[in-house]
């Protein structure tokens, strides 16, 4: 399918009936940290001049482009975004603390971190933040000191920033929703489901790079180019000036088709130049270490899966590291051939190795972060020319830092058996990193599926989605799941070296099971909702290990009385585990390649009734995530590259410290 990626995660999900579940903002972090960027500083100095001279140019672009994820995320979140960081600007944030006192001030700083880290409103699970120690008054007097010039605008924002009804959703997710009640900025403000439905219906096909508006008699796109009027030009025009010194650096010659290709999408925007910057991308292999990605990538925040967000890589790779991923991509035909598939297997060629690279995240802009992605999302790109696989590296030193395994620890303690916690904890970055290799190369290369019914180049999954208002998309990430979790077992591993032998591989297997569970329920108490994609289809197969037996609820201790309080789900069967897994892959697949939609509903009606997270278990597992140090999240420390191409760092580790800076490092 699309960016496919494993974690992190993405707005918009979506659901063909009504449950009628009660819809509240989410809740402002607690704790929300500062990270250090002092980790990039070991990935730069292993560059060269030129790949550095790239790196900044490409950065640079990147940063500019920042722009399209406010412009997409709500119609008011760039003037939003200008009067944050002029009110914690080093001048004005004594003012700011003065007019809204310790309380209103320490609230004001949180939500302006996490606004501008996701750039915008609206969390992954599809649900806006909300102040209430800052009243809509102060809001309106910051309006006033800060952005005079958005007044017109002040009633909106203060509503978008205060009330808790207005605009809560930045998408549709069932059909009790309506567009024209939601806060994202694809659509333009007004237009109905209904309007999108019917134009769609009468042959109207949105693209990546638009905007819907509205048309004297119809509904029409706003392709998004240079000569775009307004903050959308003038931004494709920037980017496209550091595109084109960046060009001068290429690595290879695929990289410099690469961003011809992209400039000439961001200068005329036919769909035809963005095809051919993946199918240069993917060419281009694993042969340049600085990589990037840069574009209207992902369809999650569309609510009909056609219209894509902004979103940038630049990422450093790790040749040695990149290893375990290009050999376990050789080993495709492999797994395929041991996929319950049934007709839906592909067959692929003798020399079929697909790029699979791990990198340091060097830049990371995009609405979530990420653990990993698979591109092309055009499927008959993906036939002609194969995928490329990116999984994140954690940066040099981090995966070793006190602090982060503390926070790890932490909410192991709280969601998994206290038997499982240390060994859970101690293996948790290798399991996490074989999930996510399957889950990326394997997992989202697999299968074929019924041309007749997917003809020409349309994409199964947007197809599917638009079938079953998007649930193709939960459908597929858990496809994906259900291959690393199949296939966690598999020998392939040990020649790989992830494990020692047999018996360290199902133990391995083992504690990829038990953490898998024990994460749902930790993601759960963070999203406090099951309609992020990723999340919906984890509750499919939940729901499905408890109705088998494969797994149990018990007291963390194995021993109390259970209550809601101390329940976690654990393993009761690691082999039913594994089959219930095996069986519920073939399901997805045949689904998928049948064009079932109809199907596919009646799966997630039964099993992902969104009505669950108003039950007295779910709303305990939310209660005992709120002081979860792990489900504050992060921000990073400001910086930069300079023009003599060093890293420049500012800010120190509080929010006190680093939000004086936003204004240069989110804008």
């Amino acid at each position: 399918m699309k960016n496919l990626r494993w974690f992190s995660v993405f707005f918009v999900v979506f659901t063909a009936v009504s449950y009628g579940v009660a819809k509240t903002p989410a809740a402002l972090p607690k704790g929300l940290r500062v990270d250090s960027s002092q980790p990039l500083n070991k990935v730069w100095e292993n560059l060269t001049e030129k790949q550095k001279k790239l790196a900044y140019h490409l950065g640079r672009a990147a940063s500019l482009g920042r722009t399209f994820i406010f412009y997409q995320s709500h119609r008011h979140s760039l003037a939003i975004r200008d009067f944050m960081v002029k009110s914690l600007a080093a001048e004005n944030i004594g003012e700011t603390l003065q007019l809204l006192g310790e309380p209103g001030f320490k609230e004001y700083l949180t939500y302006c971190a996490s606004f501008l880290n996701q750039g915008g409103p609206y969390t992954n699970a599809n649900r806006k933040f909300v102040l209430s120690q800052v009243t809509p008054q102060l809001v309106l007097e910051l309006i006033r000191i800060y952005a005079p010039e958005t007044i017109d605008s002040a009633f909106e924002i203060t509503q978008l920033l205060t009330n808790p009804d207005f605009e809560l959703q930045r998408s549709p997710e069932d059909e009790s929703d309506d567009l024209k009640d939601a806060g994202g900025n694809i659509y333009e403000r007004g237009i109905t489901s209904r309007e999108v439905k019917d134009a769609i219906a009468a042959g109207f096909v949105p693209k990546l790079n638009c905007r819907v508006v509205r048309r004297s008699d119809s509904l029409g796109c706003d392709i998004m180019t240079i000569s775009s009027p307004g903050v959308v030009g003038k931004t494709l025009r920037a980017v496209v000036s550091e595109l084109s010194l960046a060009k001068i650096y290429s690595s290879t010659e695929h990289q410099r088709k690469q961003i011809e290709a992209l400039v000439r999408y961001f200068t005329f925007g036919d769909e035809q130049d963005f095809r051919n910057f993946n199918i240069e991308w993917v060419k281009d292999r694993a042969d340049s270490t600085v990589d990037f990605m840069m574009g209207w990538v992902e369809v999650y925040d569309d609510w009909q899966s056609s219209i894509g967000s902004w979103e940038s890589y630049v990422q450093v790779v790790d040749p040695e590291v990149s290893k375990i991923a290009q050999n376990l991509a050789k080993g495709a035909q492999h797994f395929e051939d041991n996929m319950p598939y049934g007709q839906w297997k592909k067959k692929f060629p003798a020399d079929y190795a697909p790029p699979a690279i791990m990198v340091y995240y060097f830049q990371e802009i995009a609405d979530a972060r990420s653990g990993g992605y698979n591109l092309p999302n055009y499927d008959d790109i993906r036939r002609d020319y194969g995928a490329k696989n990116v999984i994140r590296l954690p940066l040099p030193g981090t995966a070793s830092d006190p602090q982060l395994l503390a926070i790890r620890k932490e909410a192991n303690l709280e969601y998994l058996p206290a038997n499982k916690v240390d060994e859970a904890t101690a293996e948790q970055d290798k399991v996490w990193q074989m999930l996510v290799l399957m889950h990326e190369i394997i997992g989202h290369g697999s299968g074929t599926y019924d041309e007749e019914k997917y003809p020409g180049k349309i994409d199964p999954i947007g197809a599917l989605g638009k079938d079953t208002n998007g649930l193709a998309g939960a459908l597929e990430e858990q496809r994906a799941d259900q291959a690393a979790l199949v296939f966690a077992g598999d020998e392939k591993w040990i020649d790989l070296g992830m494990a020692k032998d047999k018996a360290d591989l199902i133990r391995l297997r083992n504690l990829m099971y038990d953490f898998y569970i024990g994460d749902f329920l930790r993601r759960l108490s963070k999203l406090r909702t099951f309609t992020e994609p990723h999340q919906r289809g984890h509750q499919v197969f939940i729901n499905l290990l408890l109705e088998k037996g494969a797994i149990v609820w018990q007291a963390k201790d194995g021993q109390s009385p259970l209550t809601v309080e101390n329940q976690v789900l654990a393993v009761k069967d690691y082999d039913l585990f594994h089959s219930v897994a095996v069986e519920l892959l073939g399901q997805l697949q045949t689904l998928k390649a049948n064009r079932d939609a109809q199907g596919v509903i009646a799966l997630f009606t039964k099993y992902a009734d969104l009505k669950q997270i108003d039950t007295d278990w779910a709303q305990a597992i939310i209660k005992r995530g709120v002081p979860l140090k792990i489900n504050a999240g992060y921000v990073e420390q400001p910086w930069r590259i300079t023009k003599d191409l060093k890293i420049e760092t500012f800010g120190a580790d509080t929010l006190e410290s680093a939000a004086p800076f936003w204004g240069g490092y989110y804008r």
